[in-house]
Order: C-alpha cells, then structure tokens, then sequence
C-alpha cells in the first residue's frame, strides 16, 4: 500500500502530460477515426472520511446511492472503437448539465494538440448534454452535436404529443414492424437563453420496445394497485378500518406509494346498509394522456445533414460509451475507492483510463481483423 502511494504521489504532477502523449500515440498508430465522439458521466463510490476534498462529496448519480460518497468522471470516448479519448474529474455533487461545457472546452485542447478542430467533430450524448443554454453554447463553440432533450418546457412537451401515433407509421426509421420497429417525425425545437433564441432540428422518435416495455410495466403496477385496495377494503371492520375517515386515509397512502395512483381515484363511503366500503376507478382520460408519450422520445441536433435514420442510429450507439464505463468500474477491479487524498485519486484515476485505454485498443485490433471477441475473453 505504501509503494501504491508513493507512485501516484509521483504521478500525479504529471497525469496530464502522461495522458496526452500515450492517447497520442494511439490515435496515430491505430489511425483512430475521430469524427464522432460520445460524453457521459458515470460516479465512483468512495468510503472513509474526506474533509477537504474538492472531489468527494454527496450528490446523485444513476449508478451509485444517494446516501454514499462519491466522485465523477466524465468520458470522451470514439464511436470508432470506443475508445476513451478524454477524461474529467468532477466532485460527486456536480450536475450533469455543469460539465458539458468545460468538456467541450478540455476536447477542444486535445483535438488541436493533434490538429483537429472541434467542428471537425460531432459530439453525442443523452439527455444530460442538453438544455437551453448548452443548445446555445454548442452553436458558440462552433460544434455539432446530438442529444436527447429532456423536455422541462412546455414547447418541448408539446413537440411530443402534438402528432397521432397513426402518423408515425409511415415514417419508419428501422426496417423492423411494430413493435419492434422504430418510426420518427422531424420537427423544429426552439431554444431561448438569455434572451437570445436559435432553433435546432428535433426528431420525436417513437420506439416500439419502450412503449411495450412501458405498458408491460404500467400493467403490473395498475394490478399490484388494485390488489393492495382490495386488501384495504378486506379490512372494513378491523381496528384502524371502522370509519369512512380511516379508510380513506389507508385507501390514499396505497395511490401514493404507487407509481400509476396518480390515474386511479379512491373514496370510502357508507353503503344502503350502512357499513363501511371502498370504491375505486380509473381516471381513462389521464390514463390516455400518459400514453400518448409512451415509447416517445425527442433527439435534438445543429448538424442539419443528419437524416432521421443516421440520428437514430448515432444515438442508439451511445451505449459504447456507457459499456467503457462498465469496464472501468468492474474490470479493473478499483472500485470503490479508498484513497483519501485528492491527489492519490486523481493519479489512480490515470491509471484506470489508461487500463481501459489498452483494454479497448486490443478489442478494437481483434475485431477488426475478425474476431468478434471481447477483450476479457482474449485475456
């Protein structure tokens, strides 16, 4: 342990220099195409105590609790090969959206070290990667990208449901059939920041396997609903279940603590004979409207020589980015993490990108010459 961290004392002065040149000489000799990359940000968990630490810290992130510490890492990485070009720390509390940025500020650096520019590329990221101020920004940097968007605004809401589901159908996007297959309407998405304004070109993109898996899960909730009312009102009677006012209150815990009590209305009432009973139904009309964006989905990009087909299958392919992610925090066998200096942290970091360097190249060389293998299976 102590060898451990004299090493990433030592390197840690120099993890940039370190970084540069060896994902230099990789670019050049595996002569990496770097016109489309891919940015996302994944979490590692850290244990122990870290006062002082400009890095770990509570905050949320998909892939680690919310009650541990941690700290963020966002990654570049090449759709030719996945592999992971440029990297950034982050402290564990920064949102998503704060670093988009500053990493098209880091790619920028990095691309004119090996002279390229960064409208040279095209940067691909989910629905983090985009808001009204980044849509703004990107066009400032001079980059194209392509994103999800999260639709917070009601202009964007309504870009989602403003056409029939009938009307998709004879735009598709795959060659598969409902409802397996993928269908999208172009449109114009508005961006305003600032008081300035720029229109983008959207893709609301229906996909068919979200929308069953949705319905699937929907489906299941709705039955798990029900039945919990049924046992409410099985318990008409029972201490804690002799008033309309105890039954209601019973009845309304179970809607709120179900994801679809949202569509179903409850009330306790005194029947003909005067007891206690129970009553629910579903509200269809909210119901419908929810459906209405079941599978629905709105891809956003400044890149207007993108065809509907080529975003969908830029986009679809962003889980490269999310597989090297995996890597990283399993393979390699670091995670989670128990350094307690930010400079040790920093340094060890180094060394899991540079592993996942080496572990991506040899995927790539393989399966270029035919071996359609993982790197764990060659080793």
């Amino acid at each position: 342990d102590d060898r451990l961290a004299r090493t990433l004392d030592a390197i840690q002065p120099h993890c940039r220099d370190i970084w540069q040149a060896i994902a230099h000489q990789a670019l050049v000799q595996a002569q990496v195409d770097l016109s489309i990359i891919y940015y996302d940000l994944t979490a590692y968990t850290a244990h122990g105590n870290f006062a002082g630490s400009r890095y770990i810290d509570f905050g949320f992130a998909h892939n680690t609790p919310m009650d541990k510490r941690k700290f963020k890492n966002g990654l570049d990485v090449t759709a030719d090969g996945n592999l992971p070009l440029e990297y950034g720390l982050w402290s564990g509390r920064t949102a998503d959206q704060a670093t988009v940025q500053e990493n098209m500020e880091r790619l920028k650096r990095f691309l004119e070290r090996h002279g390229r520019t960064l409208s040279g590329v095209c940067i691909v990221g989910d629905r983090a990667n985009l808001n009204d101020e980044l849509a703004l920004a990107y066009d400032d940097h001079e980059v194209r990208y392509l994103s999800g968007l999260q639709p917070h605004k009601k202009v964007h809401r309504e870009l989602l449901t403003q056409v029939p589901e009938a009307q998709f159908y004879d735009h598709p996007l795959t060659q598969e059939r409902s409802p397996t297959g993928y269908w999208g309407i172009p449109c114009l998405v508005p961006f305003e920041h600032c008081g300035r304004q720029v229109t983008h070109r959207g893709l609301v993109v229906l996909s068919g396997p979200m929308r069953t898996a949705l319905r699937r899960a929907r489906a299941t909730q709705f039955r798990a609903l029900h039945q919990a009312l049924r046992e409410v009102r099985g318990k008409v009677g029972q201490p804690y279940y002799r008033t309309v006012k105890s039954v209601q209150q019973r009845a309304e815990t179970q809607l709120r603590q179900s994801r679809v009590g949202k569509f179903v209305q409850a009330k306790a009432h005194t029947d003909d004979s005067g007891q206690v009973s129970l009553r629910w139904q579903v509200n269809r009309y909210l119901l419908w409207q929810a459906m209405q964006t079941d599978g629905r989905y709105l891809l956003v990009t400044n890149d207007w020589n993108l065809s509907p087909q080529k975003m969908l299958t830029l986009y679809r392919q962003k889980d490269g980015v999310e597989k090297r992610i995996q890597i990283s925090e399993g393979e390699h066998k670091i995670s989670p993490v128990y350094l307690h200096k930010d400079d040790r942290i920093e340094a060890m970091l180094l060394i899991n990108m540079l592993a996942l360097l080496a572990y991506s190249l040899l995927e790539r060389q393989v399966r270029q010459n035919g071996l359609p293998m993982t790197t764990r299976r060659v080793i």
